[in-house]
């Protein structure tokens, strides 16, 4: 019956074509096969010796999910939503010097996903043809820019096809560049302040699709479509970032590009690797294009595409992809706390509960001195005790 009712919702969600997880799928999966977690894993991997703490995994793996759900069902349908995507939603929730405040943040969060992607794709190809990384950076961010600049509706088919590469690259890591031990121990490797580390990589990984999560769940029917598109991401992602701890450790590097070009990897899988990281490339484009068009109105879809990749690329030609758990660390300290105040808030109100100065006349008890929770249609009472006093 739960289920149900999470299906239904009232006559003003009809305005919101409706979708399941599998309308969604691409995007979710796309960001947890994307090669910043093979590399995020080799880099927390190569700091403790090629191996993965589960605590890390467990704890990452757990915080991850808690901030997609609670970001991504802002977007489901109402009642359990609200709806809508975030250039919308963010207007209803936080004031205006706030909103272009965060809209800012993202915006530059998403130079530097575009550097990280192109930077190692570009690298990429870079070792494949013998070209110097610049040159190879050029020869991926110019066609990506292109099919962008040619609209959304013409880049799914691409990214869905590159996704499936990123999956065929871990596999090919994992089969090919195996580690001689298993690369995740039970046992607490280094001191508390480095796990905390670790841990922001994960969290910092999926900080910006977190507060983007309603741009990809708008129109989702109920919380089970959510946790298929949460499940699609934090699994696979995780499952690389083992991986990638394993390729350190047979290696002993922690740079993806070099292993695969070596004489024990597998050269022909840096292909694999400028493939993969179209996908999510499109997708951080796509939601920077909302954030700068949202803190630059009058600015066009082209000239915003270009406000994005131009700065990403110089990124990716200095090699920004190498530093990738420091910027996660950053991303990590900057975005998440954002989210449990916008979740608590969105819970609030489904529940009907209005907070506003008091109404003409309400005479009921109250709990600050300037804010009442009984507006008509609240179904929160009042408690008789010290805390509440008359308006």
């Amino acid at each position: 019956m739960a289920g149900a009712s999470d299906r239904s919702g009232p006559a003003g969600s009809a305005g919101v074509p409706e979708r399941t997880w599998r309308n969604a799928a691409g995007a979710w999966l796309g960001i947890g096969t994307a090669p910043g977690a093979l590399v995020l894993g080799a880099q927390i991997g190569g700091r403790h010796d090629g191996v993965l703490p589960v605590l890390v995994l467990a704890a990452g793996g757990a915080v991850m999910a808690l901030l997609l759900a609670a970001g991504g069902r802002l977007g489901l349908r109402p009642p359990r939503g609200d709806g809508v995507a975030v250039a919308a939603l963010m207007p209803r929730y936080l004031p205006g010097p706030a909103e272009r405040t965060l809209t800012g943040l993202l915006a530059v969060a998403m130079v530097g996903w575009f550097g990280f992607n192109v930077g190692l794709g570009g690298a990429a190809l870079g070792e494949l043809t013998g070209l110097a990384a610049p040159v190879g950076v050029a020869l991926l961010a110019v066609p990506l820019v292109a099919v962008l600049l040619g609209g959304s509706g013409r880049w799914n088919a691409v990214a869905v096809g590159t996704t499936l590469t990123a999956i065929a690259l871990v596999a090919i890591v994992a089969v090919r560049l195996a580690p001689p031990d298993p690369p995740v121990v039970w046992s607490r490797a280094g001191p508390p302040v480095t796990l905390v580390t670790d841990l922001a990589g994960y969290v910092g990984y999926v900080s910006v699709f977190a507060v983007r999560a309603p741009d990809f769940t708008v129109g989702l029917r109920d919380r089970r479509d959510l946790a298929w598109c949460v499940g699609l991401l934090v699994v696979p992602a995780l499952a690389a970032s083992v991986v990638g701890a394993g390729l350190a450790a047979s290696s002993g590097s922690t740079d993806v590009v070099a292993v695969l070009a070596g004489p024990h990897g597998l050269p022909v899988a840096n292909l694999f690797v400028a493939a993969s990281v179209i996908a999510p490339t499109l997708a951080t484009v796509h939601s920077g294009v909302f954030a700068v068009r949202r803190f630059a109105p009058p600015l066009p879809h082209a000239a915003a595409v270009l406000a994005i990749a131009v700065p990403g690329s110089v990124l990716a030609a200095l090699r920004v992809d190498q530093m990738l758990l420091s910027w996660l660390t950053l991303l990590a300290a900057a975005l998440p706390a954002l989210i449990p105040p916008l979740a608590a808030e969105a819970a609030r109100r489904r529940r009907g509960v209005r907070r506003g100065p008091c109404p003409p006349g309400c005479g009921r008890l109250r709990r600050a001195p300037r804010w009442c929770s009984h507006w008509p249609g609240s179904r929160r009472r009042p408690r008789p005790d010290s805390w509440f006093r008359l308006c």
